[in-house]
């Protein structure tokens, strides 16, 4: 190997390359065989892809499968510009049309992470990062995909995020947490306020996806007097684009 090579770069790509070869979710003693990695080397890079939000463990059959953030890395790279519609081209419509901040969503693990983002033009607008996480319970996208889930679901998630919250945060009320994911599944969007950011807000609803039965959530966000205000223009865009996806 190149003496100038990062070990830990290449074993990451070495990784992705085995997925594309194999095509279906892999234990981790398939991947250690495959590449030749020690056992610790190889938990330890499987726990952090995990954690950032790139890899998926299925506790059941205990495989590893690479996550719908993939995907979504520099897709841009291989489309031509005027190809077929993608939920990019569908999120910077919705920007368009709303002028407000659009996020798309997706669960990984207790948490919700932010897939892609389209942020407004707005001085006064709402922010975040590209593949940070967030408190599923405290986002109105990660609320839409907790209403896929039944409630002792819901339940069990939200003790486990009590458990394993870092120290400072506080807990999640899960007769709270019910209430909204209950009204979520009643309208079919739903809208937040004040829950992670004081003053912001998300007009959010699911998104289908064909990846192995999953679902996304999409929403636009901004300052909650100005959501509120314009909430007729703003709810109808968000649906349609959702179906349109």
């Amino acid at each position: 190997m190149d003496s100038g090579m990062v070990k830990s770069a290449n074993r990451v790509f070495d990784l992705l390359e085995l997925f594309e070869r194999e095509r279906r979710p892999l234990r981790v003693g398939e991947i250690v065989d495959r590449l030749g990695l020690p056992q610790s080397s190889a938990s330890m890079l499987l726990r952090t892809l995990v954690a950032r939000g790139y890899l998926e463990f299925d506790a059941q059959t205990r495989t590893f499968c690479p996550s719908v953030r993939v995907s979504f890395l520099c897709h841009w790279t291989a489309r031509k510009h005027g190809a077929g519609a993608t939920v990019h081209d569908a999120m910077r419509r919705l920007s368009e049309e709303t002028g407000e901040t659009v996020l798309l969503g997706r669960q990984s693990g207790i948490m919700l992470q932010y897939l892609s983002v389209v942020e407004s033009r707005h001085a006064l607008r709402l922010t975040a990062v590209s593949g940070g996480m967030r408190p599923m319970h405290l986002t109105a996208i990660g609320i839409m995909l907790m209403s896929r889930m039944d409630d002792d679901e819901v339940g069990r998630l939200i003790r486990r995020y009590n458990a394993e919250r870092k120290p400072g945060l506080p807990a999640a009320k899960l007769p709270d947490t019910l209430r909204d994911v209950r009204q979520a599944r009643e309208q079919g969007y739903y809208e937040s306020a004040n829950l992670a950011t004081p003053g912001a807000g998300v007009l959010a609803t699911l998104l289908a996806t064909p990846i192995r039965g999953q679902w996304l959530g999409i929403g636009t966000g901004g300052p909650v007097a100005r959501l509120h205000a314009r909430r007729k223009q703003l709810l109808p865009a968000v649906l349609a684009v959702a179906r349109s996806c």
